[in-house]
């Protein structure tokens, strides 16, 4: 037993025998209150000793995502007063303190070998593929709001809003699907959440800011999901796509762009993004490729699906934290139009519409996000499609 964890799980397991008093069997588990702390405080050490021994590379990804994420964070809770700036308590953890966040899920595993009920070998498959696997997600979803806070204060913003959708009882679902209720009103926050719950009655912005750069209303969503409602006034000032013309088309498609966009002179236009049946056409989606060689895992193919339904008005930009190989960008060249297109035909321009920044933690080069947005205006005749 040479590796460090293994050396701390030795002494741990010397305590425990040191002290007759500590019962952990397969089925009974008593730790004397005296004695807890320093139990708990070695059970941690050989957590942290194999995240440390195993992954280091990725612990160190983690810290610069951490370190760039709350610096953001303190940036936009300066520049709108904030209260405070929510996320899920799992990601909360995961990017305050990424050791802490990332060892959590060592814990029952961890019990099973002091247990018996594995060996060191399977303690080490089963620890690997739950830090592997959370990594994975909440390193996408803190990057996800490191790009989005950084929006924020790229845009100057003055006011932040909130919208609250209508109550809903999980457990009541199969009674509540479909319930009619109006669009709730915006209303201005000192608080910025990027939690809705798992199951809402209408997918709304995660907030809304009022840009002093642009002078209009920009909201933001990451993390879409289904919504069970229907909205009684949705805007007609908007284009909404038919959520059942696109599964006629696509089929079970599942419809998760890392960021939606929206920009209005108006704060009640822009405060619905989605009810059951339908999903407004966003101004801008903003993919966040986080992992290194995303393109050769389909992270392409996923991008031009979101893009070809939603259509964004302003197009798809996908912001990379690794450069882009060259090849990816030709697979974005626009095909050839025929030279005479029939009525039904569009001339194809999802090449020019996808835009790649190779952005790293480096919020100047967001700046094409912020020109784009700032030159916008909604021109398009709203529609339902």
């Amino acid at each position: 037993m040479s590796n460090s964890w293994q050396k701390a799980y030795t002494e741990l397991g010397n305590f425990v025998a040191g002290n007759p008093r500590i019962e952990i069997g397969r089925s009974v588990i008593v730790i004397p209150g005296d004695v807890r702390p320093e139990f708990y405080r070695l059970f941690g050490t050989v957590r942290v000793a194999f995240l440390e021994e195993k992954f280091p590379a990725l612990l160190d990804e983690a810290k610069t995502l951490s370190r760039s994420y709350t610096t953001v964070e303190e940036e936009a809770i300066k520049l709108l007063g904030l209260a405070d700036v929510e996320t899920s308590a799992r990601l909360n953890w995961f990017l305050r303190d990424p050791v802490n966040g990332l060892i959590r899920g060592l814990f029952d595993l961890l019990f099973d070998l002091l247990k018996g009920k594995i060996d060191a070998e399977t303690f080490e498959q089963g620890a690997s593929r739950n830090i592997e696997s959370s990594f994975k997600d909440l390193y996408r979803s803190g990057y996800e709001k490191w790009v989005a806070l950084s929006l924020v204060k790229l845009l100057a913003s003055d006011k932040t809003f909130n919208v609250t959708p209508p109550e809903f009882a999980p457990e009541q679902e199969m009674f509540q699907i479909g319930r009619e209720e109006p669009v709730p009103d915006p209303k201005e926050s000192q608080r910025l959440s990027f939690e809705h719950g798992t199951s809402p009655a209408f997918i709304v912005p995660d907030f809304i800011v009022h840009s002093a750069k642009i002078n209009r209303y920009v909201a933001i969503r990451t993390e879409l999901g289904d919504a069970v409602f229907t909205a009684k006034d949705a805007t007609e000032k908007r284009e909404w796509y038919s959520l059942n013309s696109i599964r006629a088309k696509y089929g079970s498609v599942t419809l998760r762009p890392n960021l939606t966009i929206y920009v209005d002179d108006k704060l009640e236009d822009i405060a619905l993004i989605a009810d059951m049946g339908r999903i407004c056409r966003p101004d801008l989606i903003i993919e966040c490729m986080e992992q290194k060689g995303w393109p050769e895992k389909e992270g392409l193919e996923k991008v031009m699906l979101h893009h070809d339904i939603l259509k964004p008005r302003l197009g798809t930009y996908i912001v990379s934290r690794e450069p882009v190989p060259e090849e990816v960008y030709k697979e974005l060249v626009p095909e050839e139009v025929p030279q005479e297109p029939t009525p039904q035909q569009e001339p194809e321009k999802r090449g020019e519409d996808i835009h790649i920044l190779t952005v790293g933690f480096d919020q100047s080069q967001l700046a094409p996000i912020i020109d784009v947005l700032s030159n916008h205006k909604n021109t398009d005749e709203p529609k339902n499609q």
